[in-house]
């Protein structure tokens, strides 16, 4: 018996060993790469030129009055070309509903509880019927507690019908805005808006700063999805793509700065891409896609991929 009880606690050593061996070992999960595509680029828009995305986010759809969708909410044309991306990349699809300029049903449609719920179960439909793997709500911006508690309960309600469906429910967050505890327990991921800052806007300094701070309101790391701009902004506000940026230039830029523009250049989202696994994130968020520049080497979207190991073989990373 002694014997037999030696043995049987060294198997267990060993055992155990192996096990914390394992979990050790065990490579960190896949970063989420999301990015956004507005309904003005979806012609443009090629599976090649999106290789590097877990997550193709099409930009997308107002909230409706009374609730219900239009027949056609998304033209059948741009259907066809998202389901076409969706099959060539084994990406995600999700269909955004708000966004600056297009939140204004949002107030009306939120505050009432029956038309939160028919707008829930139309979404459902909606995304079921065309191959949508989940709704991403874009609300800028809710003013005051009451207009808050009303969007909180409008993504609580989404949660109960697309989870057991199971899809996605994510949510756009200002990096100013918080959002609440009862939103980011709705939500399978937040994705963080953390640009247009004071001039020079999306730093890695404060990009930092915006994850801390949303953190401390209360939503877990594993749900923030950093935002990274496509686009760059001057000391008066103007903006100009990525594209337009480096257009001309026989090089990638070595830095964040071009004739008074700051911007993210490729050395800057590598850095984002290694601090999001750093700090445990879902992953990135790009806003947005067809602002890349579209040459290899200058491609954010390409740096990003090579960095993150999505969409990529192993010769090009």
């Amino acid at each position: 018996m002694p014997v037999s009880r030696h043995l049987l606690s060294l198997v267990v050593g060993v055992s155990l060993a192996v096990t914390i061996r394992a979990c050790a070992e065990k490579e960190p999960p896949p970063l989420v790469v999301a990015g956004y595509l507005p309904h003005y680029r979806v012609s443009e828009a090629t599976p090649e030129s999106l290789g590097a995305l877990t997550d193709l986010i099409y930009f997308g759809i107002t909230p409706p009055a009374g609730g219900t969708l239009a027949e056609e909410a998304v033209a059948p044309a741009i259907l066809r070309k998202l389901q076409a991306i969706k099959r060539s990349n084994g990406c995600r699809l999700l269909l955004c509903m708000g966004g600056w300029n297009r939140s204004a049903g949002f107030a009306g449609l939120a505050a009432r509880e029956d038309l939160r719920t028919k707008l829930v179960r139309e979404l459902l439909k909606f995304c079921q019927k065309n191959g949508f793997d989940g709704i991403d709500f874009d609300w800028e911006h809710p003013q005051g507690s009451r207009e808050l508690s009303s969007y909180q309960a409008l993504l609580a309600e989404a949660r109960e019908v697309f989870g057991p469906a199971g899809l996605l429910v994510t949510v756009a967050q200002a990096s100013w805005q918080d959002l609440g505890a009862p939103s980011y327990r709705a939500v399978d991921r937040v994705h963080l808006m953390s640009y247009d800052h004071d001039y020079p806007q999306a730093t890695v300094e404060k990009s930092a700063r915006d994850l801390q701070r949303v953190i401390r309101w209360g939503c877990p790391p594993e749900k923030l999805v950093l935002g990274i701009p496509f686009f760059g902004r001057n000391r008066e506000r103007a903006s100009l793509s990525y594209r337009q940026l480096v257009s001309g230039h026989e090089s990638p830029p070595p830095g964040d700065e071009i004739n008074g523009y700051a911007f993210n250049g490729p050395a800057t989202v590598m850095e984002k891409v290694r601090q999001a696994r750093q700090k445990k994130l879902a992953g990135i968020m790009i806003w947005e896609t067809g602002q890349d520049d579209p040459r290899r080497e200058f491609s954010l979207l390409h740096a990003i991929g090579r960095k993150s190991g999505n969409g990529l073989p192993a010769s090009s990373r």
